[in-house]
C-alpha cells in the first residue's frame, strides 16, 4: 500500500502515446488511485510495449476526440486529477492547436467539472526568454513551443495551487513504433551524460543557445511518469525542470 494514497480517479489525456503510456504505468504502480483511465482518439493500445503491458491492462481506455465537447466533458467529469500528455508534430498551426489548444480546452473543462489537480507535460524551452519562444512564427517548431507556452499560462491561471508542470527536453526510453521497438535510451542516455556530467565539456555544450538547453534537459521517460504521479500528491503547485525530473 502506497503512503499518502489519493485513492481517487485519474484521467490521462493522450494516454496511448509514448509519454502517456508511461504516466499510466507509473500511476498503476503507485497504487495512489482507485481508478486510472485514459482518453484518446485511438482507444486501447493494440500492441503495448511488453514492459508496460501488465499495467496498461488495468487501465480503462476511453475513445474520443479532445475537441468533441461532449466526449471531453464526459471523460473529465468525476476525476480527482487530469494529466495532459497530448502533443504532435506538423505544421505550426497544427502544433499550436494540438500542443496548446487541446490542453487549454481540457483545463477549462476540468475547472468547470471540479477537478482538483491538473498535470501537463510541457517543454524545456517554455520559460521567459527561452530560445524556443523566440523562434519566428514562420520557422519550424514555433507552433510547438508557443502552444506549450499558451497551455502553461492557462494552467497557472486556472490552477494556481493545483498545477503540475513538467519541462523535459528530449524524452528517451523504449518506444514502440508499430511492431518495432526503438531503443531511444541508446541515443538519449549517452547524450545526457555528455550534456550534464562531463564538467567543462558539458558547460561548453550548455552555453550554445537552444541546443545546449535541449542536450542538458534530456530525461528518461520513466522519470517523466514517476515525477508526474509523485507531484500530484503535493498540496501546492509544482513546476519541475529537467534536473528535478531526473532525480
Amino acid at each position: 500500500q502506497a503512503s499518502n494514497a489519493i485513492k481517487k480517479s485519474l484521467l490521462v489525456l493522450g494516454g496511448n502515446g509514448y509519454v502517456g503510456q508511461n504516466v499510466l504505468h507509473a500511476a498503476i504502480q503507485s497504487n495512489l488511485f482507485s481508478e486510472v483511465r485514459a482518453f484518446n482518439r485511438s482507444g486501447t493500445p493494440k500492441s503495448p510495449p511488453p514492459h508496460l503491458a501488465e499495467s496498461l491492462s488495468q487501465v480503462e481506455f476511453l475513445t474520443g476526440d479532445i475537441f468533441d465537447n461532449s466526449a471531453r466533458e464526459d471523460a473529465i467529469d468525476g476525476n480527482y486529477a487530469v494529466v495532459s500528455c497530448i502533443g504532435a508534430f506538423g505544421s505550426n498551426d497544427f502544433m499550436k492547436k494540438i500542443c496548446g489548444d487541446a490542453t487549454i480546452e481540457a483545463i477549462e473543462t476540468s475547472k468547470q467539472k471540479g477537478v482538483n489537480k491538473f498535470g501537463f507535460v510541457s517543454s524545456a524551452q517554455v520559460y521567459e526568454g527561452s530560445a524556443g519562444l523566440k523562434i519566428p512564427p514562420s520557422m519550424p517548431m514555433h507552433g510547438y513551443f508557443q502552444g506549450k507556452y499558451n497551455a502553461e499560462q492557462k494552467l497557472l491561471e486556472s490552477y494556481p495551487d493545483g498545477h503540475v508542470i513538467l519541462r523535459p527536453g528530449f524524452i528517451y526510453g523504449r518506444r514502440n513504433v508499430g511492431s518495432v521497438q526503438l531503443p531511444l535510451q541508446l541515443i538519449g542516455a549517452p547524450i545526457n551524460i555528455v550534456g550534464n556530467h562531463l564538467g567543462p565539456i558539458s558547460s561548453l555544450i550548455q552555453s550554445v543557445p537552444f541546443v545546449g538547453k535541449e542536450v542538458s534537459s534530456m530525461v528518461p521517460v520513466e522519470s517523466v511518469g514517476r515525477s508526474m504521479i509523485d507531484s500530484l500528491k503535493e498540496e501546492k503547485g509544482v513546476i519541475l525542470e529537467a534536473a528535478d525530473i531526473r532525480k
